[in-house]
């Protein structure tokens, strides 16, 4: 009789150490992983799978946790308010500013680039960098870009000097018909524009230097801090042991992979 309750006694508490030891699983709930169209980072291949850079980075990250989650490509405007509204929610890349800061927990940088105006040489000369803005100049902006209000801090007025449109690539096919004079590209995406307009028949110059910017990872408010600390680890130490580098390269430049693994060199010391 007391063997039997021992046994019992000794079955409960190897139930309840498994119980406990299921609660950590049980309380990292799925993630929702969300993305926009912005290649090199993440797009659709030619067979319809998301690819990309970052996806492939993103993925590393979600094995190396054991976080295992589909990623959805959404518009930019639906992704935005998805992860704003609903719980357990992840959108990449996500440019951080001091409006969205309070939005969000963020784990990165995944990037950090410059971004400069530019316009077509022919049309504006040898000499577009000495230009005063606006002037007579039109510019054209990506509605949903954080590059809006940089743009308009020149004086450019939506309705007056300044085009907002619904998808990324429209501003290119305008400057390249005429249509307007200058736009915003980014550090990294400058080798694809420079090509299309090469193809053209023009040449991109300089205008004017905007700002720079550092995209992130943008989780809800509701995921714990002990997750956003993992993430934030595993995200350095692909900076640091080659994982980042191996995938960026031929992709971005030099000097972008270079200022991720400085700032996770920097965060080790």
């Amino acid at each position: 009789m007391i063997f039997k309750q021992a046994a019992r006694v000794l079955l409960f508490k190897v139930l309840f150490i498994n119980i406990l030891l299921s609660f950590p699983l049980a309380a990292a709930t799925q993630l929702q992983w969300l993305t926009e169209h912005s290649p090199p980072g993440q797009y659709l291949d030619e067979q319809g799978k998301l690819s990309g850079v970052t996806v492939a980075l993103i993925r590393e990250l979600q094995q190396r946790l054991n976080e295992p989650a589909d990623i959805q490509l959404l518009p930019w405007g639906r992704a935005m308010m998805m992860a704003k509204t609903e719980p357990n929610t992840a959108l990449f890349e996500t440019v951080r500013t001091p409006e969205r800061d309070s939005w969000f927990k963020w784990v990165g940088p995944l990037m950090h680039y410059h971004i400069n105006l530019y316009g077509l040489r022919q049309r504006l000369g040898v000499n577009a960098n000495t230009l005063a803005l606006p002037g007579k100049l039109i510019a054209c902006s990506y509605r949903n870009a954080a590059t809006v209000n940089d743009i308009k801090a020149f004086g450019f007025v939506e309705g007056r000097n300044l085009i907002l449109t619904s998808q990324t690539g429209e501003c290119l096919d305008m400057l390249i018909a005429g249509r307007i004079d200058v736009l915003a590209i980014t550090e990294y995406s400058f080798p694809a524009y420079a090509a299309r307009v090469q193809a053209a028949g023009f040449e991109l110059t300089t205008v004017h230097y905007l700002t720079e910017r550092k995209r992130y990872i943008a989780f809800s408010k509701d995921v714990t801090e002990d997750r956003i600390a993992a993430w934030q680890q595993a995200l350095e130490q692909s900076y640091r042991d080659g994982t980042m580098r191996k995938l960026y390269q031929g992709a971005y430049s030099e000097a972008i992979i270079s200022r991720l693994e400085q700032a996770a060199q920097a965060q080790q010391r």
